[in-house]
């Protein structure tokens, strides 16, 4: 494989990176910690991004996107991080619910919803998971009846990011009588119908990322079906291939965090006085880090290759999952680990370095379950790459 960037692509990255390094200064700084103050820093942002034709880089350009190859889109999200760009609130909407509409949605649902997505006018969120069914998706119990121009829809959902922040949901309801995954329909909720109810959980940051939502004969009607109705579950599908694929290459960019720590263990000393980087063991686990991170960002251009712009991803996506979240989470157990007391203090309470490997440290957990646990994960490589015989349920 040649990482080297093409001629096309490296014009492509001076490009991008002069938008960047002009566009940025130009936004209100610094960036709200806070979810909800985010809303409107990101939202000039995400503007910026879409006049200047970088927002959807991959979505086809009749619905505001770029038009370009997985590769493209790869090298801005590089040149994003390098640069330290703000935070996309908006992953569900542009990286998961955008390309399923594209792929599934009717003509009227890709003209009403995809290019506010790009715009920054809209933030999405994902009503799968609910308390009685997690990573056994199929399990779902909330019910949509249908009703005359429209569904009924009542249930309840659980560890919903940014609901208490989003416009819209994209939403998976039982609609028949059929077990498990043969009845189960793939809405568009808009979250201001009446009988939502969104309620945010603090998580162990102290902060309201997650919310449940209650849906009470909540009315969705019918031109807000996406796919047939109870075929929703290869609807489904396609959306969890897109979120791997976004996980797969990477929420965090593991080679410049293995850079920092290099950067970090090079200056820092022990109690005694003696470089960090004399400590063997320092130096050993140093090394393994940027040996994995590099096998991160070797899966990460795998899974670029293998993407087309005709449908999802498939199940390579799973190999970078599990590779990329425990990756993460050693990389900042490990920077802790150089802090006083690990870094033990509540983020808040230490300084905006280590403050910053402490949130990574605990959301890092929470990546190991999005997009399916690494049990599922582990099923999906074993029957579908390895043709294993599936497991006895």
């Amino acid at each position: 494989m040649d990482l080297s960037d093409s001629p096309e692509e490296a014009r492509f990255r001076a490009d991008a990176r002069a938008f960047i390094e002009t566009t940025l200064p130009t936004l209100p700084w610094p960036e709200p910690a806070d979810l909800v103050a985010k809303v409107p820093f990101w939202t000039q942002w995400q503007k910026a991004l879409f006049e200047g034709g970088y927002a959807g880089l991959s979505w086809p350009k009749e619905y505001g996107g770029g038009g370009a190859g997985p590769n493209i889109r790869a090298i801005f999200a590089e040149e994003l991080d390098l640069a330290g760009a703000p935070e996309r609130l908006n992953t569900i909407g542009e990286d998961f619910s955008g390309p399923t509409i594209i792929d599934f949605g009717t003509p009227e649902q890709k003209d009403r919803f995809l290019r506010p997505i790009l715009a920054g006018d809209d933030i999405w969120c994902q009503l799968f998971s609910e308390p009685e069914a997690g990573s056994d998706l199929a399990s779902l119990r909330t019910k949509a009846t249908k009703v005359e121009g429209g569904f009924s829809i009542t249930g309840q959902k659980i560890w919903t990011s940014r609901a208490h922040i989003a416009s819209y949901a994209i939403l998976l309801a039982r609609t028949g009588t059929e077990p498990r995954h043969k009845s189960i329909t793939f809405f568009i909720l808009p979250l201001n119908s009446p009988g939502v109810t969104i309620r945010p959980l603090r998580h162990m940051l102290g902060e309201a990322e997650f919310n449940e939502v209650f849906l009470d004969e909540v009315f969705v009607p019918d031109d807000l079906v996406v796919g047939e109705v109870d075929g929703g579950w290869a609807v489904t599908m396609g959306t969890l291939a897109y979120e791997r694929v976004a996980i797969a290459t990477g929420r965090v960019n593991t080679q410049r965090a293995v850079r920092d720590i290099v950067a970090d263990v090079r200056t820092a000393t022990d109690s005694a006085g003696r470089p960090l980087g004399a400590d063997s063991r320092v130096r050993d686990t140093v090394a393994d880090l940027y040996g994995r991170a590099l096998i991160h960002y070797l899966i990460g251009q795998r899974v670029v290759s293998l993407a087309t712009d005709d449908g999802p991803p498939g199940p390579v996506t799973s190999i970078g999952k599990l590779f990329f979240c425990p990756l993460v989470e050693d990389l900042a157990d490990f920077r802790l680990s150089l802090s006083p007391l690990g870094g033990q203090f509540a983020p808040e309470g230490d300084d905006h370095e280590t403050a910053r490997w402490v949130r990574l440290a605990y959301q890092a957990r929470g990546t190991a379950i999005a997009g399916g646990s690494t049990f599922i994960q582990r099923n999906i490589v074993a029957e579908r790459m390895l043709a294993m015989p599936r497991s006895a349920r």
